[in-house]
């Protein structure tokens, strides 16, 4: 339900969608990693996707959850009053950068490479709020879309060659 609901999104390269099968759901449950991509001169609309996926099934009854969404995005790291900030390239969709789930070591070395000087080309992280059982996850983020600013826990990044 999932992928399909992903798969029928405008920005997504729908020949991109995948589902990959898991190994450690327990025995009457499938896991399982989708991964995708957005089509070439598009950028994935977080709140596009929420809203598909709650046009499934999964918005009522059902033990499906997601243990987290991992995105690779372009732009730039600006420093912010408090705290940095990643603008997504060609939109006005931008993150503020946290810890990522393994400590701080990764925010930390993108932190010294903008104090260096060095253009960061892109990020990896966990879009924060998108942990937890549906339709629970679909309705917290439901309530906070437009509130605020997504939390981006940065897993990686890459420098501007």
């Amino acid at each position: 339900m999932a992928r399909d609901a992903i798969a029928r999104q405008y920005d997504v390269e729908k020949n991109t969608v995948r589902l990959v099968p898991g190994t450690d759901a327990p025995k009457n449950y499938q896991s399982g990693t989708i991964t995708f991509q957005a089509k070439k001169g598009k950028s994935i609309n977080l709140d596009k996707i929420r809203e598909s996926i709650w046009a499934t099934r999964l918005s009522g009854g059902t033990n499906m959850q997601v243990t987290y969404l991992e995105v690779t995005a372009k732009g730039e790291v600006v420093a912010g009053e408090k705290e940095l900030l990643f603008k997504i390239g060609g939109t006005g969709q931008q993150f503020v950068l946290g810890s990522g789930p393994n400590g701080n070591e990764a925010l930390r070395r993108i932190q010294e490479a903008v104090d260096r000087g060095e253009k960061i080309a892109s990020v990896t992280g966990r879009v924060n709020g998108w942990s937890g059982r549906f339709p629970t996850v679909l309705r917290d983020l439901e309530a906070e879309s437009g509130k605020k600013q997504l939390t981006l826990f940065v897993t990686d990044f890459a420098t501007a060659k």
